[in-house]
């Protein structure tokens, strides 16, 4: 039994074994089809591509290829490809989804339009390309025959499918197919093994473009089937052992890198099995574009740009996907041999140039690939025997001088003459557009012929340019025929076209028309310039640059020479920059040797110039060039320039400008700049400029520097001793971390963690600047931003050097498009002598060339000899150097997208004649004004040009392409007469009387920009187009008469007769296909191509366009002024981006034209009466009357319009009025407002101010009193307007401003200031027809008297603190004070009661209560118009919208007052935000917390005028409330400038000094005269002297000289009267005033005159004396000096004209304090004491006794013998006190002293020998330090017996 269960089981495992091989046998008969030697497959191809802006439209142009590939596989690896019935055809239509033609149905049904749901709108576009047929896709594992059979029935169905298309096919022609055919059915051979195609060779005649197609259909059959035989990009790390899930399974995912026709990516497979059987599989494969190895691009364009990649999120303008779907047929054994049966594959790349959000343009690709037979192969295809490797799979480029070779066959000269003429009449009839008016087409032309230009070589270009060459360079315009007038204009358009042209050919020409001297240097210098920044470089083009440099054209011409030099530094950075995305391969040897050696020539040309032995000209134009170059075999030459062993011979300009030359090599080579610049950075010894110039480029973020760098700067800041520097880098790091730009985002976080310790620099306007204007879009992502950059001049309000830099982001890339510089130094003096101090002396520019003709007479030269007498004796006493001005010189510079072109130096020689004469050749000026100046502008250019192509899956480029072209002319004709003439030396006292202006200007410019998205298949070219074009108009004709003697101006202007389009805006998006077509009437060589076009309308977007419609003036004036629009508006689905140029057509338009009776003229007349009523009177009354009528500063001016009609005349006439009055405000207890708490009521004139004598409290109240009413009355009368009005408009407005008329001073205060503006309109001004009055009035608010209330019992209480000890004192946290302002009224208590009036404490205290913070205006109306009564309210909706979260509104039983408005405004105690509330008849609202610091403007122009636009604006400075102690002027100018303005110098009676620059010291005045302040520039206009006549008191006495007067003021009495004040009997003396020596009586209340020549009052006003309670205060209006002394305090100011040119105890007021300590002969001090030693004037009434000396500042001299025996004398670099000669020191210090030393047997040292007993040393401490020594500085000084 055991026996046969075991043979059972065995027979049953037999027939197992035998089954499994029966069934094993039975598979091996039926082999799977594979790739295989011998045999031959027939696919039928067809590709699409479709490009639209399918968010907008569903248009769409495209092209469609079909063919049979036949394959021939001659081994497993080796096959033929042909093309075979290839046909091409071009797209045109409109696509249609299933879900629209319902909604369509819906909307038919319901007869009305509705609103569609988005849900409702699907892409037409993804259904037609992105969704194939199921049914065809399933079927592809049919039988060869069956797939044959069933490709006709899918091309006939496939009009049946869901999207229903409105489509134009045209096929393209035969003629044009031959060529087309001909090269693609030219067969290929490639390899192709494990799924893989490369080594494709072809003939040696067939271009790329027709291999590039034949590359997109094998790209199909890339396919890798066994993942094992690839670098996965998927392997686990950790996987150390074969993945045998992987490896069995049959269903696999995985990745990649797959190289194709768009390059080497990453591809995701899945391969997955089907059930159609057990050997088919279906394959996945989808390209991941963003990881590419490798992906072939061009780009090319006229500016430089690069895509920021440091930016947070990256955004590609280009993005594209692909996905394929491939069935396979695989052996199981061999899973590398397989058979494709079918392939479909999408594309799309979108163009995204703001958002993801719409319009975008889309180009969809779409290829099918199926086999159609198999067989064995019977005949091999014939190839070529001429064959060469085209290379991979991956697309190549074509070279453009071999497409145009290629064209037509044509010879160089029948191109030439073909083209000649195209050239010649595009050339002309721009010429004849620019002269004439610009039409919409130039531009289009201009862009053609630059295109011509570029086709041209050589001789051909050279033949072009001689039909223009002009002989006679320097003939009078007004002699020139027209027919030369022509070809002139034609020669400019044409050099405006080859300046663009960019070619190595163009650059060939023009050197041989700059050797020939047949180009003018002007022309040289635009040519130069634009073909350098236009070119693509290559060794030989920059070569022939080089050699343009170094001719001896360049030698002989400036011009040229700067130019060149220029343009070689661009072209040689081109060669050797950093490749960006998408552009070429550098053009450079291969050899790495030969690349050397090519640099080192390039770098030793360029360091050539710089030698010693050239000018300082030469070596700047070298500089420039050297940066724009951007070698680093430069930087050891630079770095002895900067800092090395020329440096102290090198002039600043050139330091400066060899470290701007590093800007280009700090990238590459960070630590060597680092070492270079960063210790000239960190020097304060070295100059302003320099330093700012070494850290900007070091911090520079397209420099990439790293953050500890950053960090290293910013802590710089906490020790610097330079403001200029200290202000600018703070500024810069602020400046890049608030950046909202791209290119900055990924290292803005660097500059924000730097900017953390940074010492804040605030110093204001008058100091370097670093600021950046920025607007950026972020739903757009556009944005632009201009860079200004300014270093300050510590000599001059005006600074040294400012550039403003405009970068522009757009289309994902950021171009550095402009950046222009000013360096001026020196011309300071001419700047002031038209706008400065002395401006109010020149009432117009004649009067100013009437002055400067004086100051050139003898007779004017001797006005001041008294005073200049003065100022020689003071200097002999104590030589002080004079301040002079810079030597004048500069130069502008201008930068095209980082490279430097152009720049232009200013001659010193002819500054310095303007700044010394102050005229120009004004005789020849004047007759040329006469006879009539004609000043003419043309220029054509482009503003972009770029092209960037990537390929497609088909194997044909897609191209973006920008081009532009903008035309602009300016015309200006005009005459002017002078009567009797204009004033020069020989008419020096001769009055203008009248001047007569004829004006005619046509300003006019074209801006056109063409964008696509296209592909080119060689015969056609479809896709998506932009045109935009800007066309402005501006005309001006018109007559201008000033008469001078009578005061009547005239003004008449022409009106055009027709309509005039003033400014227009159009963009025109559409889809196109273009088709070269052979015209049969004409030559065969005039290919014309054939465009359709179809008009993107943006119906998807919104179905009808926002029409825009507005207009002014029909029949007001008589003349209509509209704006017309039309546009696709996003504002629905934007926030601030309503307008997109690729959302549908945009049409903006602003015209003129006339309107109801329109006048053919206009007049207006402007005049002031003449007060003809004191005719009669005499000379003394009249002057009396004038007096009193300049001091009410009354004027009147009338206005006559008439615009000339013959039927109806227009009239208009304006009369204003305006006048000053005086008052007294009344300060009664019944005075006092409604709106004044009763808590904290109004201050009454009983009310007595602290801490002051009576009497001066009563003068202090008798001075604040006064109210100055400054009102100002309008009235206009004008005709009615016609149609609408029968009787004569008339209205009236009436202003009025009332304010205190001088700053508050007293603790005790309430002032107020009051506006009101009353207007009046209709038919006559009573009020009963229209009125709108509004009174505001600002005033303290209640939490201010709070405060005051609050200080002043506390401070009641703590005088009484010792009798009321046990009282109890207020605690609340709401009744206490901040500690800053209890303490600033407390110490202005205390000083009052020590007797100082006008202390520091005091001026903080008094600002703190002067302030005004709070706002009342009630606005009254009656029968507003009722457009102003739509904007009133659209304005208070918008407000309250705005506010929304900060809004509370009560309308519950509110019954206010009717027609009335009142709303309330307070500021809080901080400024920097108000609560409003607003009370109108039928509710109440309160807005609070409104933020004042940078306030932001909100506009919504949509809801005021229905334009879809939303806007945001920051105002940039806050808003202030007025001040009783400063008015709204200087409150901004401190918030702007930075400090208290006017700049101003006190000593304190503790003998503290603060200086203009804000310095504190203490130094003690002595019984000499001290410097306190002097004029030292050469006009010494003032001086300014301080002494005290008791060393232990601090009364002091005030000597102030100006213009030969001296005014003196001091505490002594005048021994000539006997009168005693009251203030003198409590012990505090007065101030008296002596002039020239002559007490003088200034009484408060009353100011005094003091005159140049008391005998003649004509002679003008010296300065004005006034006493204000205890102090005198003298004021020169004319220079702007203020002196103040109360005996104690002396106070100086002056205005900011005087910036670097003072001296004295007060400073150099240059604005730094590292050099406050500046002596009279500009040494620096390190020490007060010796600073103030050094003003100190020696005489002998301020000598103790006789035998007493007074020690002076001099440089210390020493003798010694140096290494060679030499003797050698050595003088200290800083001066020290010395005993004069005769005197001995009875005191000293040592003191450890830097010295100079020079040999002793020179002259010159000998003159210094002797100099030094006289003053201190020039400029000793700028040189070099050779001996180190101890000296005694002597103190104080004995006579010696």
């Amino acid at each position: 039994a055991a026996a046969t269960s075991c043979s059972t089981k065995m027979n049953k495992t037999l027939l197992l074994l035998l089954g499994f091989c029966l069934a094993q046998a039975s598979l091996k008969k039926e082999d799977v089809p594979v790739y295989d030697k011998n045999q031959e497959y027939l696919y039928r191809y067809e590709g699409e591509i479709k490009s639209g802006i399918p968010q907008a439209s569903d248009r769409y142009s495209g092209m469609k290829i079909r063919a049979d590939v036949r394959l021939q596989f001659q081994t497993t690896t080796d096959v033929l490809m042909r093309l075979e019935n290839v046909n091409l055809w071009t797209l045109r239509g409109e696509l249609e989804s299933e879900e629209e033609q319902k909604v369509k149905n819906i909307e038919k049904a319901s007869w009305s339009p509705g609103i569609v749901t988005d849900q409702l709108y699907k892409d037409a576009f993804k259904q037609d390309l992105l969704e194939s047929s199921k049914e065809s896709w399933m079927s592809w594992w049919k039988s060869s025959s069956e797939i044959a059979d069933s490709i006709d029935e899918d091309v006939s169905s496939s009009d049946e499918a869901d999207v229903e298309r409105q489509e134009d096919e045209e096929e393209v022609s035969e003629r044009e197919m031959e060529e087309f055919r001909k090269q693609l059915v030219k067969v290929i051979k490639f390899r192709y093994e494990t799924g893989h195609a490369w080594d494709i060779e072809a003939s040696e005649d067939e271009p790329q473009w027709s291999v590039n197609i034949k590359r997109g259909v094998l790209n199909l059959l890339q396919l890798k089937m066994d993942p094992l035989q690839s670098e996965l990009l998927d392997k686990d790390e950790s996987d150390e052992v074969p993945n045998k899930s992987f490896d069995k399974s049959t269903d696999r995912v995985f990745r990649i890198m797959e190289k194709g026709v768009s390059g080497e990516c990453e591809t995701l497979y899945n391969i997955r099995d089907t059930l159609a059987g057990k050997n088919v599989r279906e394959v996945s494969k989808i390209k991941d574009f963003k990881n590419c190895v490798e992906r072939p691009e061009h780009a090319q364009s006229l500016h430089s740009a690069f895509i920021p990649h440091q930016q947070e999120e990256p955004m590609r303008m280009l993005q594209s996907t692909v996905a394929t779907r491939v069935g396979v047929l695989i052996d199981d054994v061999h899973q590398d041999r397989f058979l494709i049966k079918a392939v479909e594959s999408h594309g799309q790349h979108v163009f995204q140039p703001y958002n993801n959000k719409g319009s975008n343009v889309v180009t969809y690709s779409k290829q099918n690939l199926k086999m159609i037979q198999s067989q064995e192969l019977t005949t091999p295809m014939p190839i070529s025997s001429q064959t060469e490797n085209k290379g991979d799979l991956q697309y190549v480029f074509e070279q453009n001088d071999q497409q145009s070779k290629d064209k037509d066959g044509l010879t160089g000269q029948e191109i030439t003459n073909t083209k000649k003429e195209t050239i010649q009449r595009l050339s002309q009839e721009l010429s004849v557009d620019m002269r004439g008016v610009i039409s919409p087409e130039s531009p289009q032309k201009f862009m053609q012929l630059v295109r011509e230009l570029r086709s041209l070589n050589e001789k051909q270009l050279l033949t072009v340019l001689e039909d223009y060459h002009q002989n006679v360079p320097n003939q009078d315009p007004e002699k020139a025929t027209e027919e030369e007038t022509a070809k002139k204009q034609t020669r400019k358009v044409i050099i405006d076209a080859l300046s663009l042209v960019g070619t190595k050919e163009c650059l060939k020409a023009v050197k041989k028309l700059v050797d020939a001297e047949k180009v003018y240097d002007f022309e040289c210098e635009q040519l130069l310039s634009g073909i350098a920044l236009s070119i693509e470089p290559c060794p030989t083009s920059t070569d022939v640059m080089m050699d343009i440099a170094k001719s001896q054209s360049s030698r002989n011409s400036p011009k040229i020479h700067k130019s060149a030099w220029l343009a070689f530094g661009v072209m040689v950075n081109g060669l050797v920059k950093e490749q960006k995305e998408g552009q070429l391969a550098r053009k450079l040897p291969q050899d790495d040797e030969m690349t050397t050696q090519l640099m080192q020539k390039y770098s030793q040309n360029l360091l050539m110039c710089v030698e010693r032995e050239k000018s300082d000209d030469e070596k700047l134009t070298c500089l420039k060039a050297i940066g724009n170059a951007g070698l680093e075999s430069t930087v050891d030459r630079l770095r002895d320039i900067i800092s090395g062993k020329e440096s102290d011979i090198t002039p600043l300009e050139l330091r400066v400008q060899a470290i701007y030359a590093l800007r280009r090599v700090v990238k590459k080579l960070p630590n060597k700049i680092h070492n270079i610049l960063y210790p000239v950075y960190s020097n304060p010894e070295k100059d302003t400029q320099e330093r700012i110039a070494a850290v900007s480029v070091l911090i520079d973020p397209d420099v990439k520097p790293t953050t500890s760098f950053l960090q290293l700067v910013a802590q710089s800041t906490q020790r610097e001793t330079s403001n200029q520097v200290g202000q600018y880098v703070y500024q810069y790091l602020k400046k890049v971390s608030e950046s909202q730009l791209p290119k900055d985002k990924g290292i803005k976080k660097a500059y924000s963690l730097a900017l953390r310790l940074a010492k804040p620099f605030n110093r204001g306007l008058q100091y370097s600047q670093s600021k950046r204007f920025q607007i950026f879009d972020d739903e757009m992502r556009m944005g632009a931003s201009l860079n200004l950059d300014i270093i300050g001049n510590k000599k001059s309000i005006w600074p040294r050097f400012a550039k403003t830099n405009v970068e522009l982001h757009a289309l994902g890339y950021h171009i550095n498009l402009l950046e222009a510089g000013v360096r001026l130094e020196g011309l300071q003096p001419i700047v002031e002598s038209i706008y400065g101090k002395k401006s109010q002396d020149k009432k117009n520019i004649f009067d100013y060339l009437q002055r400067k003709s004086k100051e050139r007479s003898r007779d004017y030269n001797t006005l001041n000899t008294q005073h200049l007498k003065l100022m020689n004796k003071m200097n002999q006493k104590l030589p002080i150097e004079t301040r002079r001005p810079e030597e004048p010189r500069g130069h502008a510079y201008f930068k095209w997208y980082g490279n430097e072109v152009r720049f232009d130096q200013l001659k010193k020689d002819h500054i310095r004649h303007l700044m010394e004469q102050g005229k120009v050749s004004i005789s020849s000026l004047a007759d040329q004004l006469r006879k009539g100046l004609d000043l003419q502008m043309r220029k054509a250019t482009k503003v972009l040009e770029a092209s960037r192509q990537i390929p497609t899956e088909l194997g044909v480029p897609l191209v973006l392409d920008i081009n532009s072209a903008l035309l602009m002319k300016s015309d200006v004709s005009g005459k002017m007469e002078v009567r009797p003439r204009i004033p020069s030396e020989d008419r020096s006292e001769q009055d203008v009387q009248t001047v007569k202006f004829d004006i005619n200007s046509n300003q006019s410019a074209v801006l056109q920009i063409v964008g696509k998205m296209s592909v080119d298949c060689r015969v056609a070219q479809s896709g998506v187009a932009i045109n935009a074009l800007v066309n402005t108009t501006f005309p001006v004709s018109g007559k201008l008469s000033v008469d001078l003697e009578n005061k009547k101006h005239k003004l008449n202007i022409k009106a055009p007769d027709q309509e005039k389009e003033l400014f227009v805006v159009k963009s025109d998006p559409f889809v196109y296909t273009e088709q070269k077509k052979v015209d049969p009437a004409a030559d065969e060589k005039n290919a014309q191509p054939i465009i359709h076009k179809m008009d993107i309308l943006g119906k998807k977007i919104q179905k009808h366009p926002t029409q825009i419609h507005a207009s002014f003036g029909r029949e007001e004036l008589g003349f209509e002024f509209s704006l017309d629009g039309k546009m696709i508006s996003r504002l629905n689905k934007e926030k601030t981006s309503p307008i997109q140029p690729l959302t549908g057509p945009i049409e903006f338009k602003l015209s003129a034209k006339p309107g109801l009776y329109p006048p053919t003229e206009a007049d207006i007349e402007l005049r002031q009466p003449t007060d003809e009523s004191i005719s009669h009177l005499g000379p003394l009354e009249r002057l009396v009357y004038t007096q009193q009528r300049e001091q009410t500063n009354e004027g009147r001016l009338e206005i006559d319009i008439l615009a000339k009609n013959k039927q109806h005349p227009r009239t208009m006439n304006i009369k204003v009025h305006y006048y000053d009055t005086q008052l007294n405000e009344d300060f009664t207890s019944g005075s006092q407002e409604a709106r004044v708490s009763p808590r904290f009521h109004q201050r009454t004139s009983e009310e007595v101010e602290p801490e002051v004598s009576s009497e001066t409290s009563k003068q202090m109240k008798e001075l604040t009193n006064k109210i100055l009413r400054k009102t100002v009355a309008v009235q206009v009368e004008r005709s009615p307007v016609p149609t609408k009005e029968s009787e004569d408009w008339k209205g009236c407005l009436n202003m009025e401003f009332e304010y205190p008329m001088l700053p508050e001073w007293r603790l005790i205060q309430d002032r107020k200031m009051k506006t009101q503006i009353d207007a009046k309109w209709g038919r006559d001004c009573s009020g009963n027809d229209k009125m709108l009055k509004v009174d505001a009035k600002w005033q303290k608010s209640e939490e201010q008297r709070r405060q005051e209330r609050l200080q002043e019992q506390q401070n009641l209480s703590d005088a009484d603190s010792s009798e009321q000890d046990g009282e109890e004192q207020p605690t609340t946290s709401e009744e206490k004070l901040t500690h800053q302002e209890w303490n600033s009224f407390k110490a202005c208590l205390k000083d009052r009661r020590d007797g100082l009036m006008y202390s520091p404490a005091c001026r903080l205290a008094v600002e703190d209560r002067s302030l005004l913070r709070q706002l009342d205006i009630d606005i009254v109306h009656l029968n507003l118009p009722s457009w102003m009564e739509g904007l009133a309210t659209s304005l208070k909706r918008y407000i309250y919208f705005t506010f929304f979260d900060r809004l509370s509104v009560d309308d519950v039983d509110v019954r206010n007052e009717e027609n009335k408005l009142r709303i309330q405004a307070v500021l809080n105690k901080n400024q920097d935000h108000l609560n409003v509330s607003v009370n109108t008849p039928n509710e109440n609202a309160q807005i609070s917390h409104i933020p004042t610091d940078q306030p932001k403007i909100k506009m919504d122009f949509f809801s005021l005028l229905d334009i879809p636009l939303k806007t945001e604006w920051s105002l940039g400075f806050p808003l202030r409330f007025p001040s009783t102690k400063k008015s709204w002027k200087q409150q901004y100018l401190d918030v702007i400038i930075g400090r208290k303005q006017p700049a101003y110098c006190e000593i304190k009676p503790n003998d503290r000094i603060q200086t203009f620059d804000g310095v504190e010291y203490k130094h003690k005045i002595g019984k000499c005269d001290h410097v306190l302040a002097k004029d030292s520039s050469p006009d010494e206009s003032f001086l300014v002297l301080v002494k005290k006549g008791d060393l232990e008191k601090p009364e002091k006495t005030v000597q102030v000289f100006v213009e030969g007067k001296k005014v003196e003021l001091t505490t002594n009495h005048n021994p000539h009267s006997q009168k005693v004040t009251n203030e003198e009997q409590d012990g505090q003396k007065q101030v008296h005033v002596f002039i020239d020596g002559r007490h003088v009586e200034v009484n408060p209340l009353k100011a005094r005159q003091v005159f140049k020549d008391e005998d003649d009052t004509d002679r003008g006003v010296v300065f004005i004396l006034t006493r204000v309670g205890s102090k005198v205060v003298v004021d020169s209006k004319q220079h702007g000096l203020v002196v103040e002394s109360d005996g104690r305090y002396v106070h100086v100011q002056v205005p900011n004209d005087y910036r670097g040119k003072l001296s004295g105890l007060c400073g150099n007021f240059d604005g730094e304090e590292f050099f406050e300590y500046e002596g009279p002969s500009q040494e620096v001090y390190r020490s007060p004491f010796d600073f103030g030693l050094s003003y100190r004037i020696p005489s002998k009434e301020c000598r103790e006794d006789d035998n007493k000396g007074l020690s002076v500042m001099r440089n210390a001299r020493i003798t010694r013998l140096n290494d060679f025996n030499k003797k050698e004398t050595c003088f200290s670099k800083t001066p020290i006190p010395r005993c004069p000669e005769g005197y001995g020191k009875t005191e000293s210090e040592v003191r450890e002293l830097e010295f100079h030393c020079v040999p002793t047997d020179l002259e010159s040292t000998e003159r210094l020998i002797e100099l030094h007993k006289t003053k201190p040393l020039e400029k000793m401490t700028s040189k070099r330090t050779d001996l180190i020594e101890e000296v005694d500085a002597e103190l104080e000084c004995e006579k010696l017996i």
